[in-house]
């Protein structure tokens, strides 16, 4: 539900961009500190793209470049604040995008980082569990091996009493008879 909040939020954001940057170009340009700012931006934006508009068709040399009518300053100036404020309206909404997408997935790699450690705690609460059953019934292997062994001694001694009561290897014994 956040995430459809967030891009809707986003999705107006830049619909109103460009009615705000129209109001922050007008903004700057009555504006007289920004106002020079700008035009003096504008005044060099206009130098670099004419060199490199002599270097892509080849000229070579120094040339002088003057300045833009005081129209065409303004006019540039009012286009490179306005594409200025978009810009950063959409670096803006992408850099927080970014952010919110890392965030939940830093969530989301501790929850399964909680889930993998839930798992083996409870595999090892299991594997001492089984160490601890397994131990009791050795020690209760141990004393049925010790009761079987008092049984057979028992029955042995039983078998030895009979046999010696008997005459002749038995044949006069109390059950021969």
């Amino acid at each position: 539900m956040a995430a459809l909040v967030f891009k809707v939020g986003a999705l107006a954001m830049k619909t109103l961009a460009k009615p705000l940057g129209d109001r922050f170009k007008n903004w700057v340009m009555t504006h007289p500190q920004y106002r020079q700012t700008v035009l003096t931006a504008a005044q060099r934006m206009h130098k670099f793209e004419v060199l490199i508009t002599r270097k892509a068709e080849g000229k070579t040399g120094q040339a002088f470049i003057g300045n833009m009518t005081e129209e065409k300053s303004v006019e540039l100036a009012s286009k490179l604040a306005s594409e200025s404020f978009l810009f950063v309206v959409a670096s803006l909404i992408l850099f927080v995008e970014y952010d919110r997408t890392r965030r939940k997935e830093i969530k989301k790699q501790h929850k399964e980082a909680a889930e993998r450690q839930a798992i083996l705690d409870r595999a090892r609460q299991e594997r001492e569990r089984l160490l601890e059953e397994n131990l009791e019934q050795q020690r209760m292997l141990e004393q049925l091996v010790v009761r079987l062994d008092a049984v057979e001694r028992a029955l042995q001694a039983v078998q030895e009493q009979r046999n010696k009561k008997a005459m002749f290897g038995g044949f006069l014994g109390p059950r021969g008879l």
